[in-house]
């Protein structure tokens, strides 16, 4: 086991934050190993772990485990479990992202598909006994056949006007998976909402750029019989519209 501890001085707390980064080695019965990527942030009462597993057989890595867990020490908590799988026909497989959240915490999750774009899922969460916060995305890229190549995942612990980012790589290639942990930085939450409104900006032009060849096809088609211009209005652009414009501030 090789750990690391260190202290982290916030501008927005009265507290000093500390971070201790560990690595595990398992040996299971099966024959598997796994190496397991543990950071934990102390805040006061508050407790962050995000763990990142890599369970390898036959000396490739076929899943990946990421388990984020966070509590107030009031009864209040966060969790949110990822499992990422090697699959032969579609490329890396993200099996489920279950979410649980209890207490004082109020969550947002919002899904963005615009090929070419990665697609992306984001969940935000706030604690209102702690006021601190999180956010956490996935991203996945794919071929034109479907098949995942790489995989993102990004974490974000708010505070304040700071954020501690770690950030995990996972792609795919004939020697199983290749799984990179990146962090934990400091960053600025102005920064962190740069980033996020960019990924909003480039997805609404992407919906923007497919929707209007759509429109334009319609209308040449559209019968004689037909007066005045007509319209496609589709029911999952304008939800997506109305979440961005709804949390832009979130």
């Amino acid at each position: 086991m090789q750990g690391n501890k260190s202290v982290v001085r916030l501008k927005s707390s009265g507290f000093p934050l500390e971070v201790n980064t560990r690595t595990l080695k398992y040996n299971y019965e099966d024959g598997s190993t796994g190496f397991s990527s543990e950071i934990t942030y102390s805040l006061g009462n508050t407790v962050v772990t995000i763990n990142v597993t890599q369970e390898i057989y036959s000396g490739r890595v076929n899943a990946v485990y990421m388990d984020l867990s966070e509590g107030t020490g009031m009864g209040s908590f966060a969790n949110l479990g990822l499992r990422v799988t090697r699959n032969k026909r579609y490329g890396i497989l993200c099996n489920y992202m279950n979410t649980l959240f209890g207490g004082s915490y109020d969550s947002l999750k919002e899904n963005y598909c615009a090929p070419p774009l990665p697609e992306r899922e984001v969940v935000r969460y706030i604690c209102g006994e702690s006021g601190c916060g999180g956010c956490f995305t996935l991203e996945k890229k794919k071929k034109e056949d479907g098949a995942v190549v790489r995989v993102q995942a990004t974490h974000d612990f708010i505070v304040g006007e700071e954020t501690m980012h770690v950030k995990v790589k996972i792609r795919n290639d004939d020697g199983g998976l290749k799984v990179e942990v990146e962090g934990p930085v400091k960053l600025t939450t102005d920064y962190m909402n740069h980033v996020v409104s960019g990924m909003r900006r480039k997805m609404r032009s992407a919906i923007e750029a497919s929707t209007v060849p759509l429109v334009r096809n319609d209308v040449a088609q559209r019968s004689p019989n037909v007066v005045g211009p007509k319209f496609i209005s589709d029911d999952r652009v304008h939800l997506c519209f109305q979440r961005m414009r709804m949390h832009q501030g979130f």
